[in-house]
């Protein structure tokens, strides 16, 4: 599931919205309406779910198990 980041470019308002979409592209085609303005904002960026890793299988540059 990408999420889709929306954001209004008129001067003095620059609202940022997060969608989660089902598809990349359903999010890149939709165009959400701003809450403050009302201005139609198109998708400016998608991206996509990342597993997060397991801290205790990270070991820091110069470290040593």
């Amino acid at each position: 599931m990408p999420i889709c980041v929306y954001l209004c470019y008129t001067p003095g308002c620059q609202t940022k919205l997060e969608r989660w979409m089902r598809t990349s592209e359903e999010g890149a085609q939709a165009e959400m309406e701003c809450p403050r303005c009302g201005v139609v904002m198109t998708c400016a960026w998608t991206g996509t779910q990342q597993k997060a890793p397991n801290l205790k299988d990270v070991t820091p540059p110069g470290w040593q198990r």
